[in-house]
This record gives structure tokens, sequence and C-alpha cells, in this order.
């Protein structure tokens, strides 16, 4: 059996990792990358394994890992894509912003809508329970389990052709919203544990996220450095804004703030409060304690609902200071750039930045122009965990028993540095691999 990596290693975006037995083949996620017009999983020899493709997996719904699905169709496959409810209800409204952001670009796409409305979705929990192994085809056999990242986000763990796989997707076990199943190798199947966990055998091998690379840190102390940003700025009577993507982080932090500062205006825009009404709908992917968290927060009398048309001027000048929570965490839409328009020019404010700046994005530039100039107000980078780092591959390397595997979802400097790090440490097979790469398994 052949890995061929068709993007998503060495790099940030466009997840997709194709594996070949004989003619037959199976599609881990096909997502894109948001640099440029966007950026595509590699397709120069797609003729080639298109019409051996038996299944396609989809991990969670962000774009990076699905946008590029109806490009299949387009070419020609009419099989199914395997994932969850939760998953497929999310997809429309990232499919219309992947539309808006290639239209703004003036970008081509390379499928339509008709492609999209050509994919075949299944819903893997109709079929197999979580953390149990089951038949999904003829000769393939699927575990799966949840991994903290978005409600109905997976790992998967799939035995083909005598072969055992596992994909992390994209795995955290610190959200403070989302529970995750931790998968376990058979021989270390932990008794008294209240959720489900998945139990693997021997692997043959593991393509695992470590977005992070050698990052050491741990969820409370990217907090602990949240925190004491937004309190210099609100102790000086300043006001703190907080891009985020639309689902996951944007819930998490929302309900954070809300909890950490109970005296201060917490202005949210009004699609991320829909995105809690997303999570409410899906119990079963979230900790016993979130939902009554979550109704707590959306009483709270300081949380208040801003539409993307409300002018920042009239907002700041109504509340006096306020921590503001708006879309796209790249800074990319016109709301975010419009309330760092307002921000900007007083330095007791404060802007922070708290997931992945793609290149020539508005938030890398303005974080990059900040830490040169040191004017206006200030712009801070402090990355809230949703992905691994060191101690969370680590564990996981540990959990599965070292099994080969192949880091994913980082540029390859950082992929290189965590792999050297781990390899020093003793475990046995790491590969830092880059788009194009194949591996014999």
């Amino acid at each position: 059996m052949e890995l061929t990596v068709l993007g998503g290693a060495g790099e940030h975006g466009r997840s997709s990792y194709l594996l070949t037995h004989e003619q037959q083949h199976l599609l881990l996620d096909y997502g894109v990358k948001k640099e440029g017009g966007g950026v595509y999983p590699l397709m120069d020899h797609m003729e080639e394994w298109i019409g051996g493709l038996q299944a396609v997996f989809l991990s969670h719904a962000h774009e990076d890992h699905c946008i590029a699905l109806p490009v299949l169709y387009r070419h020609g496959y009419k099989g199914d894509v395997w994932t969850t409810r939760a998953t497929v209800n999310q997809l429309p409204v990232y499919f219309e912003a992947w539309k808006r952001y290639t239209d703004k670009c003036a970008a081509p796409r390379p499928y339509d809508d008709q492609d999209e409305q050509r994919i075949r979705y299944r819903y893997l929990e109709d079929v197999i329970p979580a953390g149990r192994w089951g038949t999904l085809l003829p000769g393939l056999d699927v575990c799966w389990g949840r991994s903290g990242h978005l409600p109905g986000s997976i790992w998967i763990a799939l035995s083909w052709k005598g072969k055992r796989i596992f994909f992390s997707g994209d795995y955290t076990s610190e959200s403070q919203l989302l529970d995750a199943d931790r998968p376990l190798h058979q021989a270390r199947r932990l008794s008294g544990t209240p959720s489900v966990q998945g139990i693997l055998p021997d692997l043959d091998l593991a393509i695992m996220d470590a977005a992070y690379g050698a990052d050491p840190e741990l969820q409370l102390n990217k907090l602990a450095q949240l925190k004491a940003h937004m309190d210099a700025a609100l102790s000086q009577g300043g006001s703190v804004l907080l891009p985020v993507p639309l689902y996951g982080r944007g819930q998490e932090l929302m309900l954070w703030a809300s909890e950490q500062y109970p005296d201060i205006p917490v202005l949210v825009e009004s699609v991320l409060l829909k995105g809690i009404e997303l999570f409410a709908d899906y119990s079963g992917w979230l900790h016993q304690d979130a939902l009554a968290r979550m109704e707590r927060a959306l009483h709270y009398p300081n949380l208040h609902r801003i539409g993307s048309d409300e002018s920042p001027a009239r907002l700041y000048k109504h509340y006096g200071q306020a921590i503001v929570l708006v879309t796209d965490g790249m800074m990319q839409s016109s709301i975010a750039r419009q309330h760092y328009d307002w921000l900007a020019e007083e330095e007791r404010n404060t802007v922070i930045l708290t997931g992945h700046l793609a290149a020539g994005s508005f938030g890398r530039r303005m974080l990059e122009q900040y830490r040169m100039n040191q004017s206006g107000c200030a712009v801070h980078y402090v990355r809230y965990k949703v992905h691994q780092g060191l101690p969370d591959v680590r564990q996981m390397l540990s959990d599965l028993n070292d099994p080969p595997t192949v880091l994913v979802h980082a540029p390859k400097p950082r992929t290189d540095s965590l792999a050297l790090r781990l390899q020093q440490e003793g475990f046995r097979h790491i590969h830092s691999l880059t788009p194009s790469a194949k591996l014999n398994i």
C-alpha cells in the first residue's frame, strides 16, 4: 500500500491524503489553502486514481479539509463522502464563504454549483457507533471517534487490504466545550472512563495533527497570556478586539470572555451567537457541563448581540469600552476591518489574534506592521489551541504504541523541528513530508 500526500503535510491547509492498493484508492479529506485566490490539492495525476476511488472520508467542516470535494465529482467520482451529520449541516456556510473569498479575489474555482450538489454524503454514526469497529464496505472496516475540534469533527481508523491506518483529523483534548475520544492502542485500554474510547490494534501508519510543532505549552498557559493582554488594555480604559472563525474557537472565546469579565460589555457578532445554537443542537459532542455554561453566558446582562451592519463608532461611543468578537480570525472580513480602523488610533486599545494567519492575510500584515512600528493600538498574537503541539503529539504517539507516523498540518521547518525532537525522545518512525511525497506502508 502507498500513501500519496496531495496536500496538508509540510504546510497549513488543503488537507488531502490518498491511500492506494493496486488500482483501488481511499481518500482522507480534500480541502483548500486560503492563500492568493485559493490553493487546491494536487490534481496533476487525478485521472490515474479517480476511477478507482472507493470512498472518501471527511474529518470536519473547515475549508482546509472539505472545499475541494466538488472537484472529485466534476472529474467523475460517483461514490460517497463519509462523515457525520453535524459536519454536513455546517458545510453550506463554508462553501458560501469560499465563494465570496474567491469572487473577491477574482479567482476561478475548479468546480461549479452543480458539482457541489452532486456530493453524496453518508453518515458514519448511522452505520457504526463511535469507538466501535464495523464494516463500512466489503473489505473495509472503520472505527471513529470525536476529535474535539468542532461539533461533528472526528478521527478515523481504517482496516483495509491488510493494513491499519489512523487519521487524527484536527484533534485537541483541551477544548472548553467539545469532548474528545482518546484513540488508544488495545494494550492501553483505560477502565472506568466516562467517554467512549477507540480501541485500536497495531497500526501500519498514523497521519497525525501536529499543527503547533514543538510548542510545549498547554491551553491554560495560552489563556493566561490572553488574559494578561486583555487586562492591560481594559485597565487603561481600552477595548479589546478578538477576530475569530465562525465555528469552534469563536464560541469558546466568547464563553471564556463573558465568564472572565462579567462587568465588561462583551459584544458578539450575531452569526457567532448562532454558532452557540449549533453547539446546543449537538449536545453529544460536548462536555457534560457545556450546555449549562452556554445557557448562563447567553443570559449575562453584559453580553450583547451586534449586527454586521452596525457602526463601530456608535458601538464604542455607546459602551465606552468593550470586548468585541467578530468573524474571520485572519481579519479579512469587512466588519473586522471596520472595528480595527476605529480602534487603531488609540494606544490603549488591543487586537488579539488567536489562530492561523495565512500569508498575505490582513491579520498577518497588521501584526507584522505593529511589531515593526509599535504605534497605534497594540496587536498581539496568542495561539488558542485547537490543534496539537509537542505534549499532545507525544501523548497520542504513546497512546497508539508508537506507530509509523506522518506529522501534518504545519509548515515543513516546524514539522522538521518537531520530528527531530520526537526522534531524540525515542519515537522511532516519524516522517516529515511535503505535497507529492509518497510513502510505502
